[in-house]
């Protein structure tokens, strides 16, 4: 998975975008998660205690399951929990590699929305000062002739 992460952050560096996930490895079936939805409660009171049981947190360690998807492949591994702190240094490190460079095109793309805003900005302004510069020298006139 180490070894693999930089290779898609590479292939979309011009084009496309990787998603990451990270999450607790249940070691449930699809059969039991299903059951489990359809176990579901409509009463208010009975779904929170549900989700809190659900988020309560338990003696039992769990793996952790880490994604990477772009548009044309998915990669994911599976990390027990003794070799976690080993992984998160060595993924960490990885990440601050690989995504340096986004860092980059974001802050260009904030300078040109911010240089596009402050030029609309300036126009406004311009068009408002010669409308109010219009009317003054309309009100001349008219007060003028009179």
């Amino acid at each position: 998975f180490l070894k693999t992460l930089p290779e898609l952050f590479a292939a979309t560096k011009e084009v496309g975008s990787v998603s990451l996930a990270t999450k607790r490895y249940g070691y449930q079936g699809r059969a039991k998660r299903a059951k489990d939805k359809r176990a579901l409660v409509s009463d208010e009171d009975e779904a929170m205690r549900l989700l809190v049981d659900k988020l309560s947190l338990d003696e039992t360690e769990y793996a952790t399951l880490l994604r990477a998807v772009t548009d044309k492949r998915k990669i994911s591994t599976l990390v027990a929990p003794a070799d976690l702190d080993v992984f998160l240094a060595r993924y960490h490190g990885v990440l601050m590699v690989s995504v340096d460079s986004i860092k980059k095109k974001e802050r260009l793309r904030k300078k040109k929305v911010a240089a596009k805003r402050l030029a609309v900005k300036k126009t406004k302004t311009k068009l408002d000062s010669q409308k109010k510069q219009h009317a003054k020298t309309a009100a001349q006139t008219t007060a003028g002739s009179k």
